[in-house]
This record gives structure tokens, sequence and C-alpha cells, in this order.
């Protein structure tokens, strides 16, 4: 007995599912209930594979997500009959009193929510990154996205730098400055990513997809510059020059 879930997606007799020709779910199957097992949602974007890129199913016991963002999980607490998909794009569910992004339970109300950009969301007197983790120690008069476009996830309050919600801790607030020919439209390769900035102290190595910025430190300080040659990035100081954050010796 096969039943066609739509999407790619099959249950065998009840027994095992299948995405085209792949088995998928194993370690779920002492979960699932296969009888009333079923996709809810999708979205239209598609992955590298050409499958949907968010997938919603639900049994009769649970709510489930495969995405491009989360591997195949349960939505803890999520329960099937009120369970509502508030916009799949960004992931954003409601169910039994709480909101999810993604497979994460969200710590606060989305509907006080106020999105200062795709990254910072602050709900009354406190401030999130990526919806679910709390900037502490961050002062919300004086907080900043100074590149709100380019560098999303690189702010700043009167005390601190932060990159993903973290305190960069060597950074001096004060002097802390992206370098101006980083951000003057000249195309370079992973321009839309990659950058450096220095203060007082230090040169900074920023990519935006990695997890933390790489502090540099340059005995030329005043001399570190940046320059894009044949369409690539490099920093320069005295000593040596920069490519992707790693120097090589002039």
């Amino acid at each position: 007995m096969v039943k066609d879930l739509g999407h790619g997606y099959k249950i065998i007799d009840n027994k095992f599912i299948l995405r085209y020709d792949s088995e998928v779910f194993k370690k779920f199957y002492k979960v699932i209930d296969f009888e009333t097992f079923k996709i809810i949602a999708t979205n239209a974007e598609l992955d590298d594979d050409g499958f949907a890129s968010t997938v919603y199913f639900e049994d009769k016991n649970h709510i489930y997500i495969e995405s491009a963002f989360t591997s195949f999980s349960i939505l803890e607490d999520a329960k099937p009959e009120d369970f509502k998909v508030i916009d799949i794009q960004k992931g954003y569910t409601f169910s039994d009193g709480n909101y999810y992004r993604h497979n994460d339970k969200m710590p606060f109300d989305l509907s006080k929510a106020n999105h200062l950009n795709d990254y910072h969301i602050q709900v009354e007197d406190q401030l999130y990154f990526g919806d679910v983790k709390l900037i502490e120690n961050v002062d919300l008069d004086s907080f900043t996205i100074p590149h709100p476009d380019l560098i999303q996830n690189l702010a700043m309050d009167k005390n601190h730098v932060f990159f993903k919600g973290e305190i960069i801790p060597k950074a001096d607030r004060k002097t802390f400055k992206i370098l101006d020919s980083c951000l003057d439209g000249t195309y370079y390769l992973e321009c839309d990513n990659a950058f450096y900035a220095k203060d007082s102290k230090y040169a900074y190595f920023i990519r935006t997809i990695s997890n933390e910025v790489k502090v540099i430190k340059s005995k030329s300080l005043n001399d570190f510059h940046f320059k894009v040659i044949d369409e690539r990035g490099y920093a320069f100081d005295k000593e040596y020059r920069y490519y992707m954050g790693k120097r090589t010796k002039l």
C-alpha cells in the first residue's frame, strides 16, 4: 500500500517513508503515527536538491518540520489541533501559546516584537538576536546597527560592539569602524559578507557568515588599509597582506 503525501514523499505499507527513492525519517518511526501522518504546509522555494526548502508535517500527536535550516524534528509542545503557520519564509509558527522560529521555541510573544532588521528584534525592554538569543549587557537607548543593509549582524551601543548578539571582547566601541574602502561600492569577491575594521588597538576581519570576528594584532595599525586587486579584497599593513583574514608576509 502506497500513500502519496505529495512533494515527493510517500508512506509505504505504513512502515516507512520515502522521499522519491530515498528512505527518510527512519529514527522517528517509533514516534510517527503513519495512519495520520501528512504534509500540512510547504513553501515555494527549493533547496539544492530540488525539494521544498521548508515542509511541515503533522500526525495525531505531533507537528514536525524539515527545512534548509533544520533537519527533520518535532516542534516541542506544538499541538496539531491549533497549529498555525504565520510566515513560512521566516519559519514563524504558533501553537498552544508558543511562537516558533523553525524548530526553536521563541522566548517571547512575537505579536509584541519590533523587528529592527532581519536579525535583531526588540520585545519591550529586551533585545534578541536571531529571534531566540537574548543579547545581554546591551544599552537599548544607544543601540544601533551602523550598516543595517550590508552588515546586518554587527551592532553597537555606547559601551560595546556586538557580532551575532555577542560582545566582541577586544573591540573599542569609541573608535571601532568598518574600513570605508570596504563600503564604497567597489566590487570584490565576497563583498557581501567579508569586511575589515579597526579601532585604536586592533584590526578585525569580519565575515558575516562566520561565527566570530577575527582579531588582527597588527604592528603597524595606522597603515592598515583595504584595497581591491583583480576583484579580490585585501587588507595591508607594513608587514603583511591579508586575504579573508589570513596573512601572508610581504
